[in-house]
């Protein structure tokens, strides 16, 4: 009996996990056999289909009534992709023993799960016609010069953050999207046909990876290698076939983005790479023959007994795990305050919260103003500008502006005014070349800015904080994003988490988490239609999340420019009403942002 294969998807899973099973499912029909691809339940079959599916996805985000029967579950092969070292593998592993056969990509995991007493096959992926959108044409322009593709993970971003000054000249794109099912299309993950265009448009990828796991990423390496994307990839412990310093490069982790530097000057090295990784995975790696060896694991589970007695519970693969809403590693921009992860216990004292917003409306009435034009004549008279005021808030336990202003001023494109506000901090007594709004007592960031704001003049602003320093290129590069947006902004290095403001607005995940800090290029038009910041001073250190939360909800289009053009140091601001009572003034940011209020919230 020749088996008919079914690869089923989960609704709702990720569509990475869709489109390698399509691929399989391409592999086994070229090999001469019968598959096809189902989304959901298992569709109603022959007695001769085999089903296949991603273990850990699909057992886990198949609601429980759509669960497959258990003479199903006897027909069905388990598609293995997860190294050991991560949660994910475990999940795997633990539903293996109630399917019918297991076959698993990586040698790591295969080599585990054996280990573990628990039968599979090893399944070589290779060359598939749906990942090439090249051609192999090595003269084909490249538009990106560097990019990334992987969920977040505080290792991988950290390390991403500290190539940004060896990545700073070069055309560079980082998509980390969340750790979480990802499908349709977004600015931080391209699916099918999206993400091998983008390959076939870049010249190199950066390859890290994920939690302990020390396994090549085999699908987003073959993924690159099928569009002539040169792979810089820290060690593995699964690398052969592929050679280092023939098909690929391999270097230390800390490495990777000198590395890429390097490789950018070599076009012939480059070429050399592109064309022999290219060659290999289309002649060396072909998995047909694993094709057939899934056929014929297939045909065994048809004829042989089933992997698991009809009385035998299936307790661990019928249990359904409710999706987290949000990926639990999402930094937030805030350094104490991590929106609803943070919020505990209501305040003891919260009169006290009130007490110090109330220090803060007093000081705005007796404390002395004062504004000092810049002292310094105009640096690069001749220079061309952008039309773009920069409004720049120091607080309270924020180092120097100084760093940041000539970050600034020795940019590939220069703004037209510098505006600094210093509110509560004494300046040092030297020339600044820029203006200096100065407050003898702290009045509140979004108080400071919106002054700042009335002194300005140019149609868009760049919002900065103290402690930020600044690519050459941050203005240069927000501008050329600012076409048919209203915000421009870029993921900001961060010295514990790594990289921070990485994703767009999104109006479900502001409503937990303030992940969205200053740093950006504002049209002045929409800040003004917003009255411009905050000045509650309950939402202290909250202004610009408030901010996040008004463009959220009306839909403000903006832009994501994904290279780190800005690093910080994490200041230690001092008590704030958030730190005395976190659940009222979470609560305020979203009246504020003017958000429905229901009654339950």
């Amino acid at each position: 009996m020749t088996a008919q294969l079914c690869f089923v998807s989960a609704t709702g899973g990720s569509g990475f996990m869709a489109e390698l099973l399509e691929v399989v499912a391409d592999s086994v029909r070229r090999a001469g056999f019968h598959a096809t691809t189902a989304t959901g339940r298992y569709p109603d079959a022959d007695a001769d289909t085999v089903y296949v599916v991603v273990p850990h996805e699909y057992f886990v985000v198949t609601p429980e009534a759509d669960q497959p029967t258990e003479e199903q579950r006897r027909r069905t092969i388990a598609f293995c992709v997860e190294h050991p070292g991560t949660a994910t593998f475990e999940r795997s592993a633990a539903l293996l023993p109630g399917l019918a056969g297991a076959v698993d990509i990586n040698h790591d995991s295969t080599a585990e799960l054996r280990r573990r007493g628990i039968p599979v096959e090893h399944f070589q992926l290779g060359y598939s016609p749906l990942w090439d959108a090249w051609g192999g044409d090595p003269d084909s322009a490249r538009e990106i010069d560097v990019t990334y593709l992987g969920t977040a993970e505080r290792r991988r971003s950290k390390l991403l953050a500290s190539y940004a000054g060896d990545l700073a000249d070069l055309r560079v794109r980082l998509l980390t999207p969340p750790h979480e099912p990802m499908g349709p299309r977004r600015v931080d993950f391209l699916p099918g046909e999206a993400k091998f265009a983008h390959l076939a448009n870049s010249r190199f990828l950066l390859n890290l990876h994920r939690e302990r796991s020390r396994a090549l990423e085999w699908v987003r390496v073959l993924e690159a290698l099928c569009n002539g994307c040169v792979v810089l990839t820290e060690p593995s412990t699964d690398l052969a076939p592929l050679v280092s310093g023939t098909h690929l490069v391999v270097t230390r982790p800390e490495s990777l983005g000198a590395a890429a530097a390097a490789l950018a000057a070599d076009p012939q090295r480059e070429r050399d790479l592109r064309l022999a990784g290219y060659e290999f995975v289309r002649t060396a790696l072909d998995p047909l023959a694993s094709a057939k060896t899934l056929v014929e694991l297939a045909e065994r589970v048809l004829t042989a007994s089933p992997g698991v007695p009809a009385s035998a519970p299936l307790a661990e693969t019928t249990a359904v795990e409710e999706p987290r809403p949000l990926a639990i590693d999402t930094p937030s921009w805030d350094v104490r305050f991590a929106g609803t992860r943070s919020l505990g216990a209501p305040a003891e004292n919260p009169p006290l919260a009130t007490r110090m917003g109330q220090q803060t409306v007093d000081a705005r009435r007796t404390s002395g103003v004062e504004w000092l034009p810049s002292a310094v004549p105009t640096v690069f008279p001749d220079a061309d500008r952008a039309e773009v005021d920069v409004l720049l808030v120091r607080r309270p336990g924020e180092p120097d502006p100084d760093p940041l202003v000539r970050d600034l001023l020795a940019g590939t494109v220069l703004p037209r005014r510098i505006l600094v506000g210093e509110d509560g901090v004494a300046p040092r007594p030297r020339p600044r070349p820029a203006d200096l709004l100065r407050h003898e007592l702290p009045l509140g960031r979004g108080y400071t800015r919106n002054r700042l704001l009335e002194r300005s003049s140019a149609p868009w602003l760049l919002v900065l904080d103290g402690g930020l320093r600044a690519s050459r290129r941050l203005l240069e590069r927000l501008v050329a994003a600012s076409a048919d947006v209203d915000v421009v902004h870029c993921p900001v290095a961060d010295p514990v988490e790594g990289l921070v403001a990485a994703l767009p607005p999104e109006e479900r995940r502001l409503a937990e988490l303030p992940y969205l800090g200053s740093g950006y290029l504002v049209r002045r038009e929409l800040a003004e239609s917003f009255g411009g910041w905050t000045e509650d001073p309950l939402a202290d250190g909250l202004e610009d999340h408030v901010f996040w939360r008004r463009l959220a909800t009306r839909g403000v289009p903006t832009a994501l420019v994904q290279q780190v053009l800005l690093s910080r140091l994490r200041p230690d601001p001092a008590p704030r009403p958030v730190d005395l009572d976190p659940h009222r003034v979470w609560s305020l940011t979203r009246i504020l942002a003017g958000e429905p209020v229901t009654s339950n919230g």
